[in-house]
């Protein structure tokens, strides 16, 4: 077995005379030219020759199309069987002519002796890619976030795996994009929460080999470019890792810089594309991009935003949530509108009413202001959610309104995901996909009791504590 490190959450794997490429974001930039690699990846032609290619979720850095149309007809394209899913439709509009669905827990053998194992992840939809060949087991965690039943599953069919790899770096716009009326509102998420959680997760495996991962990006868009400094670079990872190391004891950190491989009979070969200043090396690559970057801003300071796209979005938003609408009864959300002089958009959640006024109304629970050129893109496109993870968008709360605004972030979420559609809920796919995650349900039936009984950082918690592990 061979595998490489080709991008950011890449991954290329070699075994039994057949090629799996995991996730491959090529391009750049993505989400509204926020997020570019650090560094760039690395690959030759042939990547696009594989035999299959595994895609763990929908995010753009991990499905990314213009990648995608590169490969050959004959790769095999292979995505999660998530209760409700528009992979495989999408992939079938790329191009893709060989399509495999994975139920959760499912393995497909992709030639003698190596294997692939699916096991989907949170009610967002994640993955997590358990690869197994010539005895090396390889666990590719991604952005996952596994709750105690998946740990204990985990740990039960692979004991001691070989590799880790994981996310370690913030890839939301909270907290940084955030400004509260009051501070005590905040939920205590910071870029250590992030390295808390590859710890406990590699506290959960017990690898041989731990591997930042998923996190080689930067920002380089005027709008976001002083996220670079919250970003968290492997050897920082490394050097935090290290301080707990007495929490990890079976387990080594690798930093596989892009371009590094290992190899059953030749072990880690590690190039020098180590990233460890990152606001060094985003002003230096901002440079490097600056004609494309002059590019996109005269392209955005020409696109507007049109009232129509924005009251259709919502009012989609208002008829999938008419029967949870006391839950977000006192949610009013005000959008600056920078295109128009003193306009303000204001969507009252609990009214179901979208109102339009030339001063900023008295009465709201979070103000979020979003380019026209992002906003426009991101509601015709129905992933207004994403914009949360492009970090171009600033967000202020009022008094005692948190609870409310993160309660309707992830309702929007899930509409965006058509989990809020009865056709899609009550159908054989949804019922039988939780049915075989029903332990992970019961997971987050007890988050919520405990979320109500213990306040908001139990959300925390639940990522980064192994206690319930």
């Amino acid at each position: 077995m061979e595998f490489r490190i080709v991008s950011h959450a890449c991954l290329d794997i070699a075994a039994a005379g057949k090629r799996l490429v995991i996730d491959p974001w090529l391009n750049e930039p993505t989400y509204w030219s926020a997020w570019w690699h650090a560094p760039p990846p690395v690959f030759d032609s042939e990547i696009f020759a594989a035999d299959y290619v595994y895609i763990t979720h929908w995010h753009f850095d991990h499905f990314d199309p213009k990648t995608l149309r590169k490969f050959h007809k004959q790769t095999t394209a292979i995505v999660p069987k998530f209760p409700i899913s528009g992979l495989k439709q999408q992939l079938q509009q790329i191009g893709f002519e060989r399509i495999v669905e994975l139920r959760h827990g499912e393995k497909i053998a992709l030639g003698d002796g190596f294997s692939l194992t699916s096991y989907q992840i949170s009610f967002q939809d994640d993955s997590v890619a358990v690869v197994e060949a010539d005895g090396v087991v390889l666990v590719d965690l991604n952005d996952a976030k596994p709750l105690p039943s998946t740990w204990k599953t985990f740990r039960a069919k692979y004991p001691n795996p070989d590799f880790m790899l994981r996310s370690h770096s913030p890839a939301w716009s909270y907290p940084t994009r955030y400004t509260f009326d009051d501070p005590a509102d905040r939920l205590p998420v910071d870029a250590r929460t992030y390295m808390e959680a590859f710890v406990a997760a590699a506290q959960q495996l017990r690898p041989r080999y731990a591997v930042p991962f998923a996190s080689g990006i930067c920002h380089l868009h005027r709008e976001v470019r002083d996220e670079n400094r919250f970003l968290v670079a492997a050897p920082e990872m490394k050097t935090y890792f290290e301080a707990n190391s007495a929490r990890t004891p079976q387990t080594t950190l690798a930093v596989m810089p892009v371009g590094s491989r290992w190899s059953s009979e030749r072990g880690f070969e590690l190039t020098d594309n180590v990233v460890d200043d990152m606001i060094a090396y985003a002003e230096k690559r901002a440079k490097t991009e600056s004609e494309r970057l002059e590019k996109t801003y005269r392209s955005e300071a020409a696109k507007e935003i049109s009232f129509d796209d924005f009251a259709k979005y919502f009012n989609k938003f208002f008829r999938a949530t008419r029967l949870l609408r006391p839950l977000i009864r006192k949610t009013r959300w005000v959008f600056p509108i920078e295109s128009v002089h003193n306009e303000y958009w204001c969507v009252d959640f609990g009214k179901a009413a979208i109102e339009r006024s030339d001063r900023m109304p008295a009465t709201y629970d979070s103000v979020v202001t979003v380019s026209p050129a992002v906003l426009s893109g991101s509601l015709r496109n129905d992933v207004f959610t994403n914009v949360d993870i492009s970090k171009r968008w600033r967000v202020h709360i009022k008094r005692g309104a948190a609870m409310r605004h993160f309660v309707l972030t992830n309702l929007l979420l899930l509409y965006e995901a058509e989990y809020l559609s009865p056709k899609r809920l009550f159908s054989w796919r949804f019922l039988s996909g939780y049915a075989r995650r029903f332990p992970e349900v019961l997971d987050y039936a007890r988050l919520a009791v405990r979320t109500l009984s213990k306040g908001k950082d139990s959300l925390v918690t639940a990522v980064t504590s192994i206690a319930e592990g």
